[in-house]
């Protein structure tokens, strides 16, 4: 599971930024995964409670938002959601598509007191 050293990292970051607001208490975390990014969100999940122990997060609440993956057809220039279309283009067939979105992982919100 990769996902621990990438949690971490987020907690720190998050971390930094809320001392640096002079916070006290991180109470909610909104993070944005892409459907193609290498991060499973379920992982994420699991991981979090561990990497959070001992920090302004303890008990911050973690929301994941999902960034579909969106690719633009270079045949007929369509947009659509790669995954649900089977990265096929539901226009003109086509397999042939560059990336628009869905590769990403974002911290969306840090929510301090």
């Amino acid at each position: 599971m990769h996902e621990m050293p990438i949690v971490r990292k987020i907690v720190k970051i998050a971390e930094r930024h809320a001392r640096e607001s002079g916070a006290r208490i991180v109470k909610r975390l909104v993070l944005q995964i892409g459907e193609l990014s290498s991060v499973v969100p379920d992982a994420v999940r699991l991981c979090y409670p561990m990497c959070t122990d001992e920090t302004m997060l303890k008990n911050a609440a973690l929301e994941i938002e999902i960034i579909p993956a969106i690719g633009i057809c270079q045949q007929c220039c369509g947009e659509y959601n790669l995954v649900k279309n089977e990265f096929k283009c539901p226009g003109c067939q086509s397999e042939k598509w560059k990336i628009s979105s869905g590769r990403e992982l974002l911290i969306k919100e840090i929510e301090v007191v």
